[in-house]
């Protein structure tokens, strides 16, 4: 076999060289591989995915389907008619689109140019920083208060000529805390283009979320999906919600077919059972206090109060490590999510699951005490 080399005229944009790639939390496949635990005796709870099926009439409904072997509604019409039901908001503010994750891609690309800023406020979603860098853009980090409130005046502070986009996620991932209406408003002021990722807002106090905000201001976006609270994240669905200029220049950008027909069903069929699915999302939130107590309980373990399907909790390293806290639950099957950035190494976040992954995660600790 032979190797041709010739010159190469041709490179990838500079930027690429540093960004760093998303690192998502591990698969069920690669764990099973790593630790020899089949796929089926294994709890995920490193994702933030709902640990409950679909309704069952979405799963029907996908599986009586026959025509996918046409493309779906280029315009999404039936799902955006079931969204202006569910949010009150107007479908004409209504962008589908195939996950937050791309609608991020998409934002992103259609805002920022070579040099411009994006402010987000860490720790939160790491993939901000991956798109702002891939756009040939800077990220301007203003860290959170000890509480992880946002520190307002230190945004406003911060602001250049070139920060284009201000990203808030609210809940917070991974600290979990909600933002407040006045928050919003203040930084609306500002004249950015302000991005809230409500990716966990059916979980929070207040599941209405900053949605009717939006046709009243021209530079509010909000972004959402049905990843976490519907249970439909292998289907890759989201949507943003927009003032009307930007859905126009969005809709210009989008590929053609972007949302996939499956998508297309669960979602609407997902929102014609929510009394099914926002059962599960109570069930959830019950959970989430008593594993929040049951953290608190174990001294080596500081979790942070949480308004999304997960917590945060900081490890105690003088008595446990993480290392070994990952050891004991990987030794009962359970995936938890880590951290690499240095202020965050001593913290590990978890998915609320079932009352049985509960108990089995209080196994698992139980095993670490003296």
């Amino acid at each position: 076999m032979y190797t041709y080399s010739s010159p190469r005229l041709v490179t990838v944009r500079p930027e690429m060289d540093r960004l760093a790639q998303y690192a998502p939390g591990e698969s069920l496949e690669a764990f099973s591989e790593r630790t020899g635990i089949p796929i089926e005796d294994i709890i995920k709870l490193n994702s933030n995915e709902s640990s409950y099926e679909p309704a069952p009439t979405v799963l029907q409904a996908l599986s009586n389907f026959r025509n996918y072997n046409n493309y779906p509604d280029a315009n999404s019409t039936a799902l955006r008619n079931s969204l202006a039901d569910y949010t009150g908001v107007d479908g004409r503010h209504i962008v589908v689109h195939h996950g937050s994750a791309e609608l991020i891609n998409l934002l992103w690309h259609l805002f920022l140019s070579v040099g411009d800023n994006v402010l987000c406020c860490p720790p939160t979603f790491s993939l901000y920083t991956s798109v702002t860098t891939f756009c040939g853009a800077h990220v301007l980090e203003v860290p959170r208060k000890p509480g992880y409130e946002l520190d307002i005046d230190a945004i406003l502070d911060a602001l250049t000529p070139e920060t284009k986009l201000i990203v808030l996620t609210s809940p917070n991932n991974p600290t979990g805390n909600s933002i407040c209406e006045q928050d919003i408003l203040t930084l609306l002021d500002t004249g950015r283009i302000v991005i809230v990722d409500e990716a966990y807002v059916e979980f929070a106090d207040n599941p209405h979320g900053f949605a009717y905000l939006v046709p009243q201001y021209e530079n509010l976006i909000v972004m959402r999906t049905f990843s976490k609270w519907a249970g439909l994240a292998g289907l890759r669905i989201g949507y943003a919600l927009t003032p009307e200029w930007i859905q126009a220049y969005m809709r210009r950008a989008q590929c053609p077919f972007e949302v996939n027909v499956a998508g297309h069903i669960g979602a609407i069929e997902t929102l014609k059972a929510l009394d099914y699915t926002l059962d599960n999302v109570r069930r959830i939130t019950q959970e989430r206090e008593r594993l929040y107590a049951l953290l608190d309980s174990y001294s080596f373990l500081h979790p942070v109060p949480s308004q999304g399907n997960f917590i945060l909790m900081r490890v105690d390293e003088d008595q446990v490590s993480v290392r070994e806290i990952r050891a004991a639950v990987e030794a009962h099957g359970i995936l938890l999510r880590y951290f690499s950035q240095p202020e965050m190494r001593d913290f590990i976040r978890v998915t609320v699951g079932k009352p049985e992954h509960t108990d089995k995660i209080d196994s698992a600790l139980h095993n670490l005490l003296p």
